[in-house]
């Protein structure tokens, strides 16, 4: 089927795909397998061990009080072990999981004084998928987290950072691309989980696997109402009054069985945040003089999600699965906020679509091949508020009409996977692909309004004062004014794109003895669209129990690995090079233009060489070459604790230059057009390539630790040391001529990050969750807020002074810069500035209430009518639960701010103008309480 699959791919007349492929940590429908344990008389065993294992497949339970336990494994056969302390043990080799299985009864009998016990479920696993510094929330560990689902999504990806350089992959379910479902609608969350996977074209830290919820045998019900308003929260210390806002979220899911072999779970979510955007500027009142806007401008969203998955026993080997969420959102007043002006902000609807179907077939006892299919359908429309031409004052004010403008995108995203494990003896294979096909037809007249931009706000000034007393151009550039950019798109709105990235792979983990585990794997990915189509990835890993033996626990498990990662290029950046073309869009710059106000008809500009996009003509993909070593020790069974480091070797980095820039020392900011460019013209010839490169060192530590079953504590630390000469594809080099002079501390090189959490149940039926996030400051990047070198980008950062005197020399609070750099002055480092920390406490308080008819369990057989005469029967928990909770973001009200102010000439340099929204849902309070009110049944 895999090689039908893949040849049925190939012959597609698109550009590449990609399939991925996992047996273990791989998003496959699971089944739940319950049971309980007793002894030879019938009492119930609490503390049974229960252990199941197929190749990389392993989950460990224990028995409650009422000797019960459950656990969740795809379907297949496996090896089942359950242990007691002075009790034989239970072995079953082929145990067979699938759909609606009869809840399992063991007895087991007591051990004789001579037998020696060889408990596997103690043993230190050394499998790829159970490496200790992976992060798994579901059940009590999912509650530390935000009920808020914008919140509760930040805090996840800000758990999953990896190296920073590269935005936390999600999957769904095992497939790429996708959203987070609800928070109600998880099952579970995998947080860097098998790191050097040959199945994923990403490393494994920083990767988010996501599980939805399936079906149940039994009807089940559940339905929340959460909400706020100005009145529960602190007041934004950056802001004055504000207009009236709240947040109201209400969320329900429904799942049960629709006849003996298929299972549902259906699930809505609204959500209706009155928010408001902050705005502080300093603009220019009626009279042309400067005053300081603080403004808090409505920024209302209103959010749906519908959602359905199905899960069908198809036969006893074969398991169906179907999930379609419908999710749309409405935005008003987009973009505004920090130093963007209200008449910036633009309406906008997103619509998505997503399908997702799955296919598991068991093929004998060691095999098993899965089969997906997803689509994912996105229409996204704009509207700007107002359609004036964008007037940019560095570090003082974004203004006039946003510079996106309208637009509509249609989005097709297709994914399809197969793939086949097999095991054999000591070694697990596995094999497989993905394949992915993007379709995106865009219609957009972002910047058809012009731009202009002015260094600083004195400039403006003189300007607008020069206009209002009837000066000429010439005049007011004579005393200083003047914009020194105007920019201007024209040509057809529409572009389309149909691109597609293709990846196999094979790896087997071998198992060379109980303690050790080798990991080979190879990956083969190909894009096409881009000059450079073949791209292999090996992949290595291991992990050493050391010192396991049958009778004692290993000591400590050391894991480590090393393997080659590409980074593909994404659609807009593609699309870009579509439609800034200088063919089918023509983009126009001029520079000290003396058309300011007005827009000079584009029939006056033919004589202006157009801008273009491009890809390097020999584009290189993007790698890192990536090792890591880590050490892993349980604690009894009470926890485990991990501290792993990771080196990054980043090779071929993206980033943009302007191949056409004036060749250094040629130009002179004075005289506009001036100096020698390698094309002889004067036009900007953006370039996307692949010259950039950069170093990354990461230490994290991960304890997870429970003293007593009612306390649970988890925590992650992280220590990152990240240089590089580039900040992604989007991202201008400031000297197009020599990437060395901007390699230094990375825009993402956040030193120090701690995330503690802990879930405590406490008496009388209440819980509490307090989760903490402390975070050293961002580093940032200070400029001059002017073009110094005629490459149209205004990203030159200024020199240390070594002359006070000059009028050119700005004092600051990180040092003594001069703006104009001189000969002899050495240019400051890249993102030489750092950022405020950042440091917030939430609490989260439950209290519930059971009550109803005591039902039997799911799963769990009714008391044994052949127990010992006198043994009380576990009580099954009430059929209904009423729960009441508020939670509170920033408990102790420590202000947060943003990431300073950059631009030398701005009013603001080095302050920051708003609130850190990077782990907060709401930028119109710096403390937020949550009330929220839930119904299980």
């Amino acid at each position: 089927m895999l090689k039908l699959t893949v040849a049925a791919l190939l012959c597609l007349p698109v550009p590449s795909g990609l399939m991925a492929v996992d047996q273990g940590a791989a998003a496959v429908a699971t089944l739940t397998v319950t049971g309980s344990v007793t002894d030879p008389s019938g009492a119930k065993l609490r503390g049974a061990r229960i252990h199941i294992e197929r190749g990389a497949v392993k989950a460990d339970a224990e028995t409650d009080d009422a000797g019960r336990f459950s656990l969740d494994v795809p379907a297949g056969v496996y090896r089942l072990a359950i242990t007691a302390d002075g009790f034989e043990p239970y072995v079953r080799e082929s145990f067979n999981v699938r759909a609606r299985m009869a809840p399992l009864t063991v007895a087991l009998p007591v051990a004789t004084l001579s037998e020696v016990l060889t408990v596997e479920a103690n043993q230190a696993d050394t499998s790829a998928g159970s490496n200790g510094s992976a992060l798994v929330f579901k059940g009590k560990q999912l509650d530390t987290l935000s009920n808020d689902d914008a919140t509760f999504q930040q805090q996840v990806q800000a758990l999953a950072g990896g190296d920073g350089q590269h935005a936390p992959q999600v999957y769904v379910d095992g497939f790429s691309g996708g959203r987070f479902p609800p928070k109600s609608a998880i099952r579970e969350i995998r947080i860097n989980q098998n790191p050097f996977s040959a199945q994923y074209d990403e490393l494994g830290f920083g990767r988010i696997e996501i599980f939805t919820k399936p079906g149940s045998d039994k009807l089940h019900g559940y339905v929340q109402v959460q909400g706020n308003d100005r009145s529960f929260n602190a007041l934004n210390p950056f802001t004055g009054a504000q207009p009236p806002y709240h947040m109201l979220f209400v969320d329900g899911n429904v799942s049960g069985p629709i006849g003996k072999k298929t299972s549902f779970f259906a699930s809505a979510n609204y959500g209706d945040q009155e928010n408001n955007a902050v705005v502080n500027a300093v603009v220019l009142d009626s009279n042309f003089a400067t005053t300081q806007l603080s403004q808090a401008v409505p920024n209302p969203s209103v959010r749906h999600d519908y959602s359905v998955r199905l899960d069908r026993q198809m036969s006893t080997n074969n398991t169906l699965t179907a999930r379609y969420d419908y999710n749309s959102n409405n935005q008003t007043n987009a973009g505004v906020g920090l130093l963007v002006l209200q008449s910036e902000g633009y309406n906008s609807t997103i619509a998505t679509q997503t399908l997702q179907i799955g296919n598991t077939q068991i093929i004998g006892a060691h095999r098993v091949n899965e089969t997906r299919f997803q689509y994912i359908r996105t229409r996204t429309s704009q509207i700007a508020v107002d359609s004036s031409p964008t007037i940019v004052v560095q570090g003082s004010f974004n203004g006039g009409g946003a510079p996106s403008q309208s637009l509509r995108d249609n989005q097709d995203r297709y994914e399809f996977q197969d793939y086949f494990s097999l095991e054999r003896g000591k070694h697990f294979l596995r094999m497989g692909g993905r394949y992915r096909l993007l379709r995106d037809s865009n219609v957009s007249n972002a910047n058809f309004n012009g731009q202009y931009i002015f260094p600083d706000l004195a400039t403006y000034q003189i300007t607008q004062r020069g206009l209002a007393a009837g000066l000429t151009p010439a005049q007011i550039r004579a005393q200083g004014g003047g914009a020194t950019q105007f920019s201007l798109t024209a040509g057809t709105p529409g572009a389309a794109l149909l691109s597609g990235d293709l990846g196999l792979y094979a790896d087997d983990e071998w198992k060379v003895t109980k303690s050790v585990t080798l990991n080979l794997g190879l990956r083969y990915e190909s894009q096409f669209g881009v000059p450079d189509h073949s791209d292999p990835a090996p992949r290595v890993g291991f992990a050493w129990a050391v010192h396991q033996g049958d009778k004692h626990p290993a000591w400590f498990t050391v894991r480590g690995g090393t393997g080659v990662f590409y980074s593909r290029l994404d659609g807009p950046t593609l699309l870009n090079t579509v439609r800034q073309n200088g063919i089918l869009q023509q983009s126009y710059y001029l520079q000290q233009p003396d058309t300011y106000p007005n827009i000079p008809p584009v029939s006056s500009l033919s004589g202006v060489p157009s801008t273009t996009y491009s890809l390097q003509p020999r584009l290189r993909n993007q790698y890192d070459f990536t090792s890591s070593i880590g050490v892993e020790r349980g604690l009894g069974k009470k926890g485990n604790i991990s501290a792993t480091y990771l080196h990054f070797q980043s090779v071929h980095q993206y980033v943009s230059v302007n191949v056409n820039a004036p060749l250094p020392g040629t130009y002179n900011p004075a005289v506009p057009n001036s100096g020698t460019r390698p094309f002889g013209d004067t036009a900007n010839r953006y370039e996307y390539t692949g010259e950039g490169s950069g170093t990354s060192d990461v230490f994290f530590v991960n304890p997870n630790y429970s003293p007593v079953k009612q306390v649970n504590l988890w925590g992650f630390y992280v220590n990152q040391h990240s240089h590089s000469n580039s900040n992604g594809a989007s991202t201008f080099a400031s000297n197009s001529y020599n990437l060395a002079q901007d390699f230094g501390r990375t825009n993402f090189n956040r030193t120090n990050r701690l995330f503690l959490g802990a879930n405590l149940n406490l008496p009388y039926g209440f819980g509490l969750s307090p989760f903490l996030i402390a975070t050293a400051g961002m580093p940032f990047n200070i400029t001059t807020g002017s073009d110094n070198n005629g490459d149209s980008i205004y990203n030159d950062r200024p020199a240390f002074a070594t002359d006070l005197t000059r009028a050119s020399v700005v004092r600051t609070r990180f040092g003594n810069f001069d703006t104009s750099p001189i000969a002899g002055q050495r240019i400051i480092p890249v993102n030489y500035g750092t950022g405020p920390a950042f440091a917030s406490l939430q609490l989260d308080l439950e209290k519930n209430f059971k009550f109803g008819p005591r039902r039997a369990p799911e799963g769990v057989p009714p008391p044994d009518p052949n127990a010992k005469p006198g043994t009380p029967a576990p009580k099954p928990d009430p059929a209904y639960q009423l729960s009441f909770s508020v939670e509170a973001q920033n408990v102790t009200n420590h202000t947060n701010g943003a990431t300073p102010v950059g631009v030398l000439t701005s009013p603001f340099f080095g302050q920051s103008l708003t609130l850190n929204g990077n782990f907060f849902n709401n930028s119109a309070a710096n403390r937020t309480v949550l009330l929220q009110t839930a119904f299980r049944f």
